[in-house]
């Protein structure tokens, strides 16, 4: 008797009938991880209409953009290990539920301060999709499986930063900015059917922790001192920053100092966002016969060996077509990073997935938030920031995944073998 496929065990687990399923399943999931760009990018373009309708200053009117970012970084890290104890789905409908009312909520706020606290809320309320939906992937997936899936996950997200803007930028034209938080509130409609009709709840009663907050604490605590974990973590987190520098400072870069017009500039950020997509497609078959781990590396490596490059030609002075193919092969390493990464970190701590998931949900926010403001430190009329913290970041990342190599060793406790190593 053949012994079971991956896909079989991912079948019986959550009781799927077919690959069908499975693929409504990841989209689903998929969705749910992409409601942080789609909450951020999407009224950036509505930003001045804001500042004016409110009477604020547009420092103002970015601080929520900020509070936002702080209760998805907190959000993670709270729900995370909540889950571990309380289980998925409720959660997960409940902070899908609170989205909504947010988003709803900022429409008819009276005071700019009031739409910071909402957004820190929605920011809060988002954060369940985003965590839970990568521990399901980890309670129903090890290994080169777990890998392919978060790899499908980073492909179906990566497509929230290309859609956003473009949208963003259509209703800022024709639409008042309430228009974006209806249309979010809507985005938050989706969610909401896709954690009730699709996924369902993956960790059985008998795998919860017992013990309540102190649970919580504990299992956190247990996490973040785990060390190949935290290594891994770390990776994904600078690989992010890496990916949040030229985020933060391509459309300074492309416009001012490489002459491109706004739609050129979406034009070439469209690109370089397929580039990382075509990246996780690839991953998502490479792993069938390639270690995730041995990927991870041999991108890490890459994407240091570009950014270092790219670094030194801006320095003497030397852009243009270089510049974009060094923003090009960057990008296009990230679609090689981010899954694998998620899957190695997740398979250090077996039966923490949503700790895990909300350790690597702080790491990644925190580090976008550190590298952000760095990149426009010396105007909007130069790419050394940019290329500076990009290399910086992607250096770093080397010597987290080698490290992580090390600590490694063998298969952590109650799990089969692994590919980590």
């Amino acid at each position: 008797m053949s012994s079971p496929t991956p896909d079989d065990v991912v079948r019986s687990r959550l009781g799927l009938s077919g690959g069908k399923d499975r693929v409504v399943l990841v989209a689903a999931l998929g969705i749910l991880s992409a409601v942080s760009p789609m909450a951020t990018d999407m009224y950036l373009a509505s930003m001045p209409a804001m500042a004016g309708y409110y009477g604020a200053s547009a420092s103002a009117v970015q601080l929520t953009l900020t509070t936002y970012m702080v209760g998805m970084a907190l959000g993670q890290f709270l729900l995370g290990p909540v889950s571990d104890v309380l289980g998925r789905h409720r959660l997960m409908v409940a902070g899908n539920v609170l989205f909504l009312l947010s988003s709803v909520a900022v429409v008819l706020a009276p005071t700019i301060g009031t739409v910071m606290v909402l957004r820190a809320v929605q920011g809060a309320a988002g954060a369940a999709g985003v965590v839970i939906a990568r521990a399901v992937v980890s309670d129903i997936a090890t290994g080169r499986q777990a890998a392919k899936l978060f790899s499908i996950l980073a492909t179906i997200t990566s497509l929230a930063p290309v859609v956003a803007p473009l949208l963003g930028g259509v209703i800022a034209t024709v639409a008042p900015w309430q228009t974006v938080f209806w249309v979010l509130a809507g985005f938050g409609l989706l969610m909401l059917a896709c954690s009730v009709l699709v996924v369902p709840e993956t960790l059985p009663r008998h795998e919860r922790h017992r013990g309540g907050v102190g649970a919580v604490v504990a299992g956190s605590w247990r996490v973040l001192r785990t060390p190949s974990f935290m290594a891994y973590a770390l990776t994904f987190g600078l690989v992010f920053g890496s990916l949040f520098s030229y985020i933060s400072a391509s459309s300074f870069v492309v416009q001012n100092v490489l002459g491109y017009s706004a739609l050129g500039y979406s034009a070439v950020f469209a690109v370089n966002a397929g580039g990382s997509i075509l990246g996780a497609v690839v991953n998502t078959r490479l792993v069938d016969s390639v270690e995730p781990g041995t990927i991870l590396r041999a991108a890490v490596v890459v994407m240091c060996t570009v950014n270092l490059l790219g670094l030194g030609l801006i320095l003497v002075g030397i852009t243009g077509w270089t510049t974009l193919a060094h923003l090009f092969v960057g990008q296009s390493c990230i679609g090689f990073t981010m899954g694998n990464a998620v899957a190695l970190a997740q398979s250090r701590v077996p039966g923490r997935a949503g700790a895990g998931s909300a350790v690597l949900g702080l790491v990644q926010f925190l580090m976008g938030g550190l590298v952000s403001p760095l990149t426009g430190l010396a105007g909007q009329h130069t790419a050394v920031p940019m290329a500076v913290s990009m290399a910086v970041c992607s250096v770093l990342a080397l010597v987290a995944v080698l490290l992580a190599r090390r600590l490694s060793g063998g298969p952590p406790a109650g799990r089969g073998p692994l590919t980590a190593a």
